[in-house]
């Protein structure tokens, strides 16, 4: 992860990066090793698509009060992008505040005006 960046592009998000489990119990019945290769891939497809609807933005920071996956946080890494997780809400406030990004939802409902780009330096001590 960077930890110095001058003039960054910032994502705010309210919501996870990680693969949603059911609401209620999911029971998942299976009789093949394929089954279970199926269903990790099903996941990591949700993960990626979640974090190619953040990657078009082309941001240099991503920071969001929930978790983030291991599979997520590694493909953004790629990508060059800083991930900082689980922050709390009045910490977003305030960073949205003074970068000029608001804070959204979900990937999928990002635009380019969410994206903060008032902020001069980003730094991690």
């Amino acid at each position: 992860m960077r930890r110095f960046i001058e003039n960054p592009r910032v994502i705010l998000l309210d919501c996870p990066l990680e693969y949603k489990k059911g609401e209620s119990m999911t029971n998942v019945e299976m009789s093949k090793e394929e089954d279970f290769t199926k269903l990790l891939k099903l996941e990591e497809g949700e993960i990626i698509r979640l974090c190619e609807a953040i990657l078009k933005f082309e941001p240099d920071v991503v920071i969001t009060e929930k978790g983030v996956s291991d599979l997520a946080q590694h493909y953004l890494l790629e990508k060059n992008v800083s991930v900082i997780r689980r922050i709390r809400k009045t910490d977003n406030n305030r960073i949205a505040r003074i970068s000029g990004a608001k804070i959204v939802n979900r990937p999928e409902e990002l635009i380019e005006t969410d994206i903060g780009t008032k902020c001069h330096k980003f730094e991690i001590k």
